[in-house]
């Protein structure tokens, strides 16, 4: 009776867990711009064992994580005309190839809760770094 109790017990502690592992693998965005035959509308991400899924209504693009050459990530800030404050929006640009073909893109506005977990997630699956496309590089020169 003891041993049922236990069972029972797992089950219920790790129900939450899994259904949460199976939501923050689903990403909600809209699509911005690049290469992909979607609308400027909502637009789901969902990382896959291996692959990252684009999905809008009826459409659905598979990118194998191994054929990923470049993720890009920033932040837009701008001020509000009616209101006093500012609003951002959040982006991640995706690159890859695929043999005999140019490269395609991605581009994606996201939540900033969004933002965070599929830019880690992303940067796990594909094993790249992103590059942040807000911080530019500064070169000092000094003249002698």
């Amino acid at each position: 009776m003891k041993s049922l109790g236990t069972v029972l017990f797992l089950c219920f502690a790790l129900l939450p867990s899994v259904a949460l592992a199976k939501k923050s693998s689903d990403y909600p965005a809209t699509y911005a711009g690049g290469s992909l035959p979607l609308n400027h509308n909502r637009v789901r991400a969902e990382l896959g064992t291996g692959e990252v899924i684009f999905i809008q209504h009826n459409r659905r693009v598979a990118v194998p994580a191994k054929n990923i050459t470049e993720i890009s990530c920033g932040a837009e800030v701008r001020r509000r005309l009616m209101h006093l404050g500012e609003t951002e929006d959040y982006y991640i640009g995706v690159t890859w190839s695929t043999t005999g073909a140019a490269p395609s893109q991605v581009l994606l506005r996201l939540s900033r809760r969004e933002y965070g977990q599929f830019l880690v997630a992303l940067e796990q699956l594909t094993g790249i770094k992103a590059v942040d496309t807000n911080q530019v590089p500064t070169v000092v020169r000094y003249s002698s």
